[in-house]
């Protein structure tokens, strides 16, 4: 594909230079491809003109935020579009409890505007100190306290986007009438419904596809752009609804002294409605760098739990949370006061130094890192995992959200070895087997990106399939909007274009060496270009 000029009248930025191009051939995850060419736009009639030139000219477009999503939804082949830009408006409403935001404020930007009014977005990646709010509703973003708050999905109020014909649209929970070029569709899902019900995951969290049994539920047709990776439009602006900052958060660690206890404990901690309930493995523990008395190393796993509330709330929740989960316990301690809740929660990003200073024949790559099954298969799926990883001979680092059933899983790879790229696609499809036997999905909270495109019909069958693929078509006929993401023809191996390998793209040494700086830092908050001296936009 060639994108040699800006589109007529575009006020933004557009490269079509090797060296900018490269400095976005990387997201946070696995792959890295060069794009064709690089925009990033001033507003929304820069959006507009975009998506017109590419149906005029048969581009493609790839919507990026921070560039801190996983699978693959953020780089391509085509015309990355960065919408950091996008940063304007930043309201918040103290009396309605809600904020209008520029696709490019990030989670932390609007969590300090509304902490001047006591109010707060609950939802939290990982990734909040630089995650977009816009990367937040294309991929239905959660975190820890989705457990208790839910993903982002539920805090939508309207999505202002540019449908794939270039027409930009607002839809709304305040006006959920079914837009005119959605009608055709709009029925097919309905008459789809008892499908939905027997093909979607019964799961907490899943980002697999898109949401129509969200849709079947609401009417609205936020819900079918919430998680649709930009594949249906290019959001430009938000309205979230907001709740207010609790007066306190106190919480506790559970030690595990074997894996078959990790069900048990979950389920016996839900019914007290933690705002957090977070896993982490005896892998993660094996490398944690944790300077406590606590014997991290010789246990199976810990759960770290929150509660949130009054003062009075969260300590009655901490003793009976202690009480109750104390039979499948090899060790609990509590975190009362805001000092030792800190020093508890520290254990859990103590692997993150080990992993940054991997050397570069020693990757850490995310592969199978969003599965999400039912709680009550929890211990399996992990169990399986381990078993699946040992059987290749890779090693992992596990972690996740253990009350929504969810894992996240590194894989520690010898960039050196030849059968490397083999055992990764080995781990991918029998991780992907598993978790689907386990009832689950394998996307939980990060979307299908290309990693996963291909695990799509797998989960859905041919006929939810096609019903996707007749959603996007609705929205994007002429599919000029992130192709492969979600719903993809194409064969192959979802590992082409991987980062690593004699494989890779070439880029320039000095731009590698700076993504490799971003990502062992994590520092998505910093535009790419600032890794190049003095781009020439064209």
């Amino acid at each position: 594909m060639s994108a040699s000029a800006a589109p007529r009248g575009f006020a933004g930025r557009f490269y079509t230079d090797h060296r900018t191009r490269s400095v976005y051939a990387e997201g946070a995850g696995p792959y890295r491809i060069v794009p064709a060419a690089v925009a990033l736009p001033d507003d929304l009639d820069d959006v507009v003109a975009l998506v017109r030139t590419a149906v005029d000219r048969g581009w493609v477009l790839i919507p990026r935020g921070a560039g801190s999503g996983i699978p693959g939804n953020n780089v391509g082949a085509g015309v990355v579009v960065d919408v950091r830009r996008l940063r304007r408006p930043l309201t918040v409403s103290k009396s309605d409890r809600y904020a209008t935001v520029g696709a490019a404020v990030t989670w932390r930007q609007l969590d300090d505007a509304a902490a001047t009014v006591g109010l707060r977005l609950p939802p939290d990646p990982s990734s909040s100190a630089f995650c977009t709010t816009g990367g937040m509703i294309a991929t239905n973003a959660a975190g820890s306290r989705s457990v208790r708050h839910g993903p982002i999905r539920a805090w939508v109020r309207a999505i202002e986007l540019v449908t794939g014909q270039g027409v930009p649209i607002r839809i709304g929970a305040t006006d959920p009438s079914v837009p005119e070029f959605l009608t055709t569709v709009d029925s097919e899902i309905r008459a789809a419904a008892e499908l939905v019900r027997a093909r979607f995951p019964r799961t907490r969290k899943n980002t697999a596809g898109y949401a129509l049994d969200a849709y079947l539920q609401s009417g609205c047709a936020t819900d079918l752009v919430v998680g649709s990776e930009g594949t249906l439009g290019i959001i430009t602006e938000i309205e979230l609804h907001l709740a207010r900052r609790p007066a306190a958060v106190a919480g506790l660690l559970v030690a595990l002294p074997d894996v078959s206890t990790l069900t048990d404990a979950v389920h016996t901690l839900l019914p007290l409605r933690p705002a957090a309930l977070e896993l982490l493995d005896r892998s993660f523990l094996r490398i944690a760098e944790y300077t406590s008395d606590l014997p991290i190393q010789d246990w199976a796993g810990v759960l770290m739990i929150d509660f949130e509330g009054t003062r009075d709330e969260v300590d009655h929740a901490v003793h009976l949370a202690r009480e109750d989960v104390r039979p499948f316990a090899a060790h609990v301690r509590t975190a009362l006061d805001p000092g030792e809740h800190a020093d508890l929660w520290q254990l859990r990003h103590a692997a993150s130094p080990v992993l940054a200073r991997l050397p570069d024949t020693r990757r850490s790559l995310q592969i199978i890192e969003d599965g999400c099954v039912p709680v009550a298969r929890l211990s399996e799926y992990l169990t399986g995992v381990h078993q699946v990883a040992d059987d290749i001979g890779v090693e992992i680092v596990a972690f996740g959200h253990a009350g929504d059933g969810h894992l996240h899983v590194n894989a520690l790879i010898d960039t050196t070895d030849p059968s490397c790229t083999d055992k990764l696609e080995s781990l991918l499809e029998q991780t992907t087997a598993l978790v689907i036997e386990c009832g689950g999905t394998p996307s939980g909270e990060h979307g299908d990106g290309r990693l996963r495109a291909q695990a799509v019909e797998r989960l859905y069958g041919t006929d939810l399939l096609a019903l996707f693929g007749r959603l996007k078509s609705a929205f994007d006929p002429a599919g000029v909007l992130n192709p492969g993401v979600i719903v993809t023809q194409q064969g192959g191996s979802p590992l082409e274009g991987l980062k690593v390998g004699p494989r890779a793209a070439l880029i320039p040494r000095d731009v590698a060496a700076g993504l490799r700086q971003i990502e062992r830092t994590g520092g998505w908050g910093h535009s790419p270009l600032e890794l190049l001296h003095d781009p020439k936009p064209r």
